[in-house]
């Protein structure tokens, strides 16, 4: 008679869904900041309001006046309102940056994991409801447009998010929630994050119509990866200086 198996305890059969988000270092951050955005209040509420004013502004001028022209929109503006609102995710942890002082080369992985658990969170439902809108609107000369904003405004944001957060780092009150300064720098957060979709724009404008969409994904790509690479060199460099505003705050 043969004896039971061993069971194996490796982190592939512990936590199996965790390779899907990327490498592991990557993976793990990703894997938190995804449980942050349903446990953490402020960031539900932030993903929230996204959610639903992003869709609502370009949804309700069809509802109360038969105008359909900003629902092809209503996408776009959601990732804008989640671009701002995440300018702030080193601020919202608070000291458990600590965590990643501890934590040698880190720098990388927590803002690559960051940026990717903000697409999770946003990407899927700013498409699906660009596509739904767009298609519901009978405005079908603004595909070109819906998707080329889109794509930039949703590289942009992950990257604006990661960049922000390390360099204008903004800690809660004594009671945990936001301050005036948070909500001063989502609001100029908000003119930033759509402002990075300029380069499209500025050739949907010009007529340039589907050629538009290439330069919208090209230039998301651009800007998460090149405003990721600036968020982990700060991150690398003045954690120390972060983790000390934030304690500063709590004491």
């Amino acid at each position: 008679m043969q004896g039971r198996q061993p069971q194996r305890h490796g982190p592939a059969t512990r936590r199996p869904g965790r390779r899907l988000l990327g490498p592991a270092p990557v993976g793990a951050v990703a894997a938190k900041e995804l449980r942050l955005y349903l446990r953490d209040p402020i960031r539900l509420t932030c993903l929230v309001i996204a959610l639903v004013v992003g869709t609502a502004v370009c949804v309700l001028p069809r509802v109360t006046a038969g105008a359909s022209l900003l629902m092809p929109f209503g996408g776009a503006m959601t990732v804008v309102i989640a671009g701002a609102c995440a300018c702030n995710l080193y601020g919202n942890d608070g000291s458990s940056l600590f965590l990643t002082v501890l934590t040698p080369g880190s720098a990388r992985a927590d803002v690559r994991g960051r940026q990717l658990a903000w697409l999770i969170a946003v990407a899927p439902y700013a498409i699906v409801s660009t596509v739904i809108l767009t298609a519901a609107s009978g405005q079908s000369r603004y595909w070109p447009w819906a998707l080329a904003l889109i794509a930039a405004l949703l590289g942009g944001g992950a990257g604006l998010a990661a960049w922000a957060s390390a360099r204008f780092v903004q800690p809660l009150d004594e009671a945990g929630n936001p301050t005036p300064a948070f909500s001063l720098q989502v609001h100029i957060a908000l003119v930033v994050v759509a402002a990075t979709a300029l380069p499209p724009l500025a050739v949907l404008l010009a007529g340039g119509g589907w050629a538009a969409v290439p330069v919208g994904a090209a230039t998301g790509l651009v800007l998460g990866s090149l405003l990721g690479r600036r968020a982990e060199a700060r991150l690398a460099g003045h954690q120390i200086a972060m983790l000390n505003t934030l304690a500063g705050a709590v004491t």
